[in-house]
């Protein structure tokens, strides 16, 4: 497949994609939750809920001095807290508190209900192919990811990290 008929669909998908799904996102979480601290507390989730500050930048794709900024914010809420590394006292990691896990939990069950509503919305068939298509590019964005972080690596060592 050509590069440029990529291109052209992805283009072409974005302004759909910002009405439906990154709008209703962004009014969804609270006054006090920025889309960096949903994003990194998700991140932190995903890797074991106990990061370094240099993991926490590496995968969110900022520089530390933007993570230091969000990390407060995030301590500040009672979402993370700092703790030192067990096998060395200079290395701070940040961890999910509970608190942290509940604003997820209740944001999936409470907040997220629009995307519900919108998948209840699309006929069956369509929303078996919307979550086909949902996993495909969670995939390839996860692949994506393990290259840009990990770019020694080969494609059959990344598939195991």
């Amino acid at each position: 497949m050509k590069t440029s008929k990529l291109q052209e669909l992805l283009l072409g998908t974005m302004p759909q994609w910002h009405y439906w799904i990154d709008k209703p996102f962004k009014t969804l979480l609270d006054d006090s939750v920025s889309l960096s601290m949903y994003y990194c507390i998700q991140i932190l989730i995903e890797h074991g809920e106990s990061l370094t500050m240099s993991e926490l930048a590496r995968f969110t794709h900022s520089p530390k001095q933007q993570i230091t900024k969000t990390v407060d914010r995030l301590t500040e809420c009672n979402f993370a807290e700092r703790i030192s590394d067990p096998s060395d006292r200079r290395i701070v990691r940040l961890k999910l508190t509970q608190q942290g896990r509940d604003y997820v939990s209740h944001f999936l069950t409470e907040k997220a209900g629009y995307y519900q509503n919108l998948f209840d919305e699309m006929p069956p068939k369509e929303r078996e192919e919307f979550y086909h298509a949902l996993q495909t590019l969670h995939r390839c964005f996860c692949n994506m990811h393990k290259r840009k972080i990990n770019p020694k690596k080969t494609g059959k060592d990344q598939t195991k990290s």
